[in-house]
């Protein structure tokens, strides 16, 4: 068996493993150039790295915020690397405790925030109409079913 070094997380070390993480990771750098769903992504990035620089100094928002850690964008990164194609970008910003916040938005009552600490928690609140949802979820490198539910709600998708 040949294991050969690769740049994307994989669950297994097997030849045919890895071949299915290299044409997966293929596949989404392919969508990633398209015109359609690469652009949100690309911008997505683009707002993720602006927030962090943005936010990168202790006191950043005057009231003494803590700087983003480099593990919460890292974790940020990866959450939104993690999102499927056709999922809307969300706007990101800071939270005053450090954390990276992605924010669906399609009305005052139909919300989903979604912030990430620097352990990789995934902290979420969302209105759908006349209903509050809370909740934490552990982020291990896909997004979970739940959150995703949520986006999908909020989207209208």
């Amino acid at each position: 068996m040949m294991l050969t070094t690769i740049d994307f997380p994989t669950r297994g070390a097997s030849d045919e493993a890895l071949f299915i993480a290299r044409e997966s990771e293929e596949g989404r750098r392919r969508l990633r150039e398209t015109h359609s769903l690469g652009l949100g992504a690309d911008r997505s990035l683009e707002e993720l790295f602006l927030v962090a620089r943005q936010c990168r100094v202790p006191n950043w928002d005057g009231y003494g915020a803590p700087p983003i850690a480099p593990e919460t964008l890292t974790h940020a990164c990866r959450f939104l690397g993690s999102l499927p194609p056709g999922i809307p970008a969300p706007s990101i910003g800071a939270e005053p405790d450090g954390h990276v916040t992605f924010k669906w938005h399609r009305s005052p009552r139909w919300t989903l925030s979604v912030s990430i600490s620097p352990e990789g928690d995934l902290h979420y609140a969302a209105l759908l109409g006349s209903s509050k949802v809370y909740g934490t979820e552990p982020f291990f490198g896909e997004t979970p079913s739940r959150i995703l539910e949520l986006i999908r709600q909020v989207s209208l998708l």
